[in-house]
């Protein structure tokens, strides 16, 4: 078995110490940042040469023959590989197909579809999948990558002779074809993923939110004050934000963010919402060096920042459990959805919350445990981040979008 060096160090040092490791024949976890796109580039050409794993950098979960790196969820053992660019959206996929359990998940890093990079990560992790005999379907996540690039993902995909579940977010669905899945969201990606381990079919739905949630956001609506309407989301990670975008655009006209769908939406100041509006806590300027699922600082601040602005209707959040990850979140939040709470209720409004807990029982902060101090504040947890969304967008319309409610 070919052991793995893990790297902390950013930068240069980091750079050096992953260069060694690879010389030593070593998988490298490089969970430090700081790295060019030349060194990016050498050190993953330097590890597939040596048909070695590179996985980052900035990898923040992955879960290799049973050892969390990063921030990672408990999940059971189980048939399906995951690989993708971003964390918090392995995470997401990971603890959804938790009753059946996952061989791997792999972060190849955020950078790792772009054109320069060009998939080197991505292939040499699809090859260890097909060489891995405990996956039996595969699952790939990352947002849109250019065409080039995807053709490229596509045949290395077919190589393993795996059934595959592609989730580029963002893009296009495309038909089913031998061999792979396209999906438009994380959740129907763990959902065609479970299909695929069971015997299903490509293509079953996954499950519409229950009808009672119909009259629940026609209540929550009818406590608006008047001029609120607007969603806003804060999130510890681009998968889960990107992922809220493509669900919330099917039935409103524009969604703001500062990583947005179309250049056209990006927020001019991160700092201050406009619409609906999804922010990254992950990404610039916010970035400070801690992961937004340890320290919660700016997501509870801007909380508070959006309860007063008259405008804003629904706050949607992520609240990432697993080791690595903060102690207590739910506790944090829940003391400032109260004060958001209140904040609104004073100027003759009402602030509807929701989240999505990304975690599962056996998770060290206590999955059940962290439901139920959000829900004693007044939050309405979704199981996923989808189906969160998808509430959010009909409680803003007063549910008149339950007709064309997807999923």
């Amino acid at each position: 078995m070919v052991s793995t060096a893990v790297i902390s160090a950013s930068g240069l040092q980091g750079a050096r110490e992953a260069k060694e490791a690879i010389r030593l024949g070593r998988n490298v976890v490089f969970l430090g940042g700081g790295l060019s796109l030349t060194e990016e580039l050498d050190l993953k050409s330097a590890a597939a040469e040596s048909g070695l794993l590179f996985l980052g950098p900035a990898c923040g979960t992955t879960i290799l023959d049973g050892q969390g790196f990063g921030i990672w969820n408990k999940v059971r053992n189980g048939p399906i590989g995951i690989l993708g660019t971003f964390g918090s959206g392995i995470q997401q996929v990971a603890c959804l197909v938790e009753e059946v359990g996952i061989s791997q998940a792999l972060d190849v890093g955020f950078r790792d579809l772009s054109q320069r990079i060009n998939a080197l990560s991505t292939l040499s992790a699809l090859k260890f999948l097909k060489e891995d005999p405990n996956t039996k379907v595969i699952v790939i996540l990352s947002r849109e990558p250019v065409s080039s690039v995807q053709r490229r993902v596509y045949e290395a995909a077919l190589e393993t002779g795996k059934p595959t579940v592609v989730c580029f977010l963002g893009s296009k669905i495309v038909q089913p074809r031998s061999g792979l899945v396209f999906t438009a969201t994380l959740e129907e990606a763990a959902w065609q993923a479970l299909n695929l381990v069971s015997g299903g079919k490509p293509g079953d739905t996954v499950p519409r939110i229950p009808e009672k949630y119909k009259k629940i956001a026609e209540a929550e609506h009818s406590r608006f004050g008047y001029g609120q309407r607007f969603i806003r989301g804060l999130y510890s990670g681009g998968a889960l934000c990107t992922e809220t975008m493509v669900v919330v655009k099917k039935y409103f006209n524009a969604v703001y963010s500062n990583i947005p769908l179309e250049p056209k939406l990006r927020l001019p100041d991160p700092r201050s919402s406009k619409g609906h509006a999804f922010v990254d806590f992950g990404a610039e300027p916010f970035s400070t060096g801690r992961h937004p699922a340890v320290d919660l600082t700016l997501r509870l601040e801007r909380l508070l920042k959006e309860a007063k602005d008259w405008e804003t209707a629904v706050i949607l959040f992520d609240v990432l459990l697993g080791h690595g990850a903060h102690p207590n979140p739910a506790a944090e939040f829940a003391t400032a959805v109260r004060e958001a709470k209140r904040i609104v209720e004073d100027s003759g409004g009402y602030l509807s919350a929701l989240a999505t807990v990304v975690g599962t029982k056996e998770d060290p902060q206590g999955l059940k445990k962290q439901v139920e101090q959000l829900e004693q504040a007044g939050v309405l947890v979704m199981n996923s981040n989808a189906q969160a969304a998808r509430m959010a967008a009909l409680i803003a319309s007063h549910g008149k979008i339950w007709k064309n409610l997807s999923g």
